[in-house]
Formats: structure tokens, C-alpha cells, sequence
């Protein structure tokens, strides 16, 4: 990594908005200042976001997303249900309430933290991303995925706040209490062809009484929300009740420019975005990014974030959001968080200003965390 390269990301600072170092740590009990494995393959035991992945991309600020796989995978997949069961992690995935488990992710995260204070440390607020960046340690702030951990409690999303989680993705692969899903699988993955999901997406209501609740609270928590594997309907209705009042993101998404598919947003979607403050993170899944689904994925990244800035005429609304250990494909040419240099070159390659390059790499993360979350 050159100086320049190293410059721009300490300067951004690199943030990826939606990544999954803790996702092989709770279900195989590994260590994440270790690195595994990657390969350049659909691997389920790959290792592509943990502690020295993200250093040798210079990453220097991580959302941190924290996902309770649904149970209901285990019990629709005969081969998903085999697998979590060899995992040291099986009992807690399918017993007792959904927030205990997801908050015993969260201590083991910090655990994992804390055995190396002095080069990464957990943030709680604004500020402690401006100090932990001061002292040059790597920053984490907790995100979850999936609405579903709430219980249907309201009180348990302020026990998420406690926490310090800055972003929650309302809603995942199967139907909760808040909104309605799309089928977030992709046709293509051999495991489709081999169980039948009852994913029963869509219907009404497309957001509940529960789910404007949620998103009520969450203005008054400070607390980001994650449109990301919510329905078109739902979506709409959640850009009418948060009204702009605060930033709105999608993590980790296409565009319906380069693949019509309901996960991905239309250009009035990115407008109504762009409209809250919010920000689009471009995931780093090629089935996502392109209908042609090509091997290779720096050209149909830099596609989405420059159509992207072509709706809003503007680079204020691109985020990195690479889904990295999410049991996803990357494409072939960035693989790991080590590879994440390629996409500052590229960008510098394509002639952005220096300005421009920082605003993506993580100076919008940053404008959006500093307005949606909590500022001490």
C-alpha cells in the first residue's frame, strides 16, 4: 500500500458500514487476531473480515454488524440445520430469548476487543471515534442485523442502545414484527437447490404498529436505520414516517440500474436517501451488483457508486458496505478487507479529487454517524 493510499485512508477515515467480523468468531469460537483462510470461492468457513484482514486494508473504522441467525434456516434447510449443529455455538442460536443471545455475540466481540487495547477499542459515541482515531487504534461501533432480535419488546431496543449499537437493519431473512422482507438469497447459490425456504415475503402490513414504534424510538434513541432486505413497500412507508428527520441507510445494496431485483433501490429510492442525509452502502456481491453476475467486481462497483452519484449529483451519499463474512461471494478480484486498497486505487484511477475519495471511503460514514447516533 503506498503513502497516498495510506494518507487517504487514515484521512477518510476507511469505514465499512456493513461487515461481519463476528459471524465466524460466535459460530466456530475463533479467534479474530488470527486469519484462516479466504480463498476466492463461495467458502462458509472463509475468514475475510477478521482483525488482521482489516489492518492490512487499512481499515479504521468498522460497523460492526452483529447477526442471530434465524432459526427458522435450520428448520426450512436440512443441510444449514446440520451444519449449525456441529458448531460450538448450536444452543445459542436456538434457545432462549433472541436479545440475550445476540448480546452475548456483543461480550464476546468486546472480548475479542480487548485483548489488544492498544492497536482496537469499541466506541459509544461520536466522540470516542474522534479520540480512539487520535490515538491511532482501529474503531469499532456495534451495528445488528435483524429486527427479529427485539423479541417484540420495545425496551429491548434500548437495551441495544445501552450498548452503543449505532445501526440496525430492521429486518433479515424471514418475517419479524416490524417489516416485510424480500428473499435475500440468490437463485444462483447450490443451496436453493437443495432446500425449499419459507421465506413467506412480502404482504401486509408492509410496516407494522410495531415497526413505527421501533422507528419512533430509534429518533429518539439516536439510533441509525438500515433499510437493507426490507420490501419496496416497506421501505416507502419508512421513508414516510421517518419524514427526513434523520439519516436513512442501506447498507449493503445494489442499484435496479444494473439489476432490477427487489433488494436493490430504484433511483427514487436513492433521491429519498439522499433527501434524509442517509447513504448507500455498495455491497461487494456481484449477484447484486450486476444481472450478468460477473467474476470479477472493481468495474461493477465503480458503476453503482457513480450512478449513484449521477441520481443525487453528488459523492455525499456513497458508502462502502462489503457484507464481507456474511456467508456471501465477493468477487474474485477483492476478496478479503486486505484487498480494499484496490478500491482506493480505482478511484483515484477514474480522476475523483482527493476530497471526493475521502467522502467515500468514509468521510460520509462519518457526516451520517456524527447526525444519526449519539454524539457523547
Amino acid at each position: 500500500m503506498n503513502e497516498q493510499i495510506k494518507r487517504l485512508h487514515r484521512e477518510a477515515p476507511l469505514c465499512d458500514v456493513h461487515i461481519h467480523p463476528s459471524m465466524k468468531m460466535f459460530l466456530l469460537n475463533r479467534n479474530l487476531w488470527r486469519h484462516y483462510w479466504s480463498g476466492s470461492f463461495f467458502n462458509p468457513f472463509s475468514s475475510r473480515s477478521d482483525f488482521r484482514m482489516l489492518q492490512k486494508g487499512g481499515m479504521k473504522l468498522v460497523w460492526a454488524t452483529h447477526h442471530l441467525v434465524e432459526k427458522q434456516i435450520a428448520q426450512d434447510c436440512w443441510l444449514i440445520r446440520a451444519a449449525l449443529f456441529l458448531t460450538p455455538a448450536y444452543s445459542k442460536i436456538m434457545k432462549g430469548p433472541r436479545i440475550e443471545r445476540t448480546l452475548y455475540i456483543m461480550d464476546r466481540f468486546e472480548r475479542e476487543l480487548r485483548r489488544r487495547p492498544q492497536k482496537t477499542e469499541l466506541a459509544k459515541s461520536v466522540v470516542d471515534i474522534r479520540r480512539i482515531l487520535q490515538e491511532g487504534k482501529m474503531v469499532f461501533v456495534h451495528a445488528v442485523e435483524g429486527g427479529h432480535v427485539l423479541d417484540g419488546k420495545i425496551e429491548n431496543l434500548d437495551r441495544l442502545a445501552e450498548r452503543g449499537v449505532a445501526c440496525l437493519t430492521l429486518t433479515h431473512f424471514y418475517k419479524n414484527e416490524l417489516v416485510t422482507q424480500v428473499d435475500a438469497i440468490p437463485e444462483d447459490q447450490f443451496i436453493k437447490k437443495l432446500c425449499k425456504f419459507n421465506f413467506r415475503t412480502g404482504g401486509e402490513p408492509a410496516l407494522t404498529e410495531f415497526g413505527k414504534g421501533v422507528l419512533r424510538r430509534m429518533k429518539e434513541l439516536r439510533m441509525i436505520v438500515d433499510i437493507s432486505h426490507c420490501t419496496p413497500d416497506a421501505r416507502q412507508e419508512i421513508y414516510k414516517e421517518i419524514n427526513a428527520e434523520m439519516p436513512i441507510v442501506a447498507t449493503h445494496v445494489g442499484v435496479h440500474n444494473y439489476n432490477p431485483n427487489v433488494y436493490n433501490l430504484t433511483d427514487d429510492e436513492i433521491l429519498e436517501i439522499k433527501k434524509s442525509g442517509g447513504g448507500i452502502g455498495v455491497i461487494f456481491y456481484n449477484y447484486w451488483l450486476h444481472k450478468d453476475n460477473p467474476k470479477k467486481g472493481l468495474e461493477t462497483i465503480w458503476k453503482t457508486m457513480q450512478h449513484i452519484h449521477e441520481v443525487t449529483d453528488t459523492w455525499d451519499h456513497v458508502l462502502i458496505g462489503t457484507d464481507f463474512d456474511g456467508f456471501t461471494d465477493p468477487p474474485n478480484d477483492i476478496k478479503t478487507a486486505a484487498n480494499l486498497p484496490k478500491v482506493t486505487e480505482m478511484l483515484l484511477s477514474k480522476g475523483l479529487s482527493g476530497s471526493d475519495i475521502k467522502k467515500i471511503l468514509g468521510g460520509n460514514a462519518m457526516r451520517i454517524l456524527e447526525r444519526g447516533w449519539r454524539s457523547h
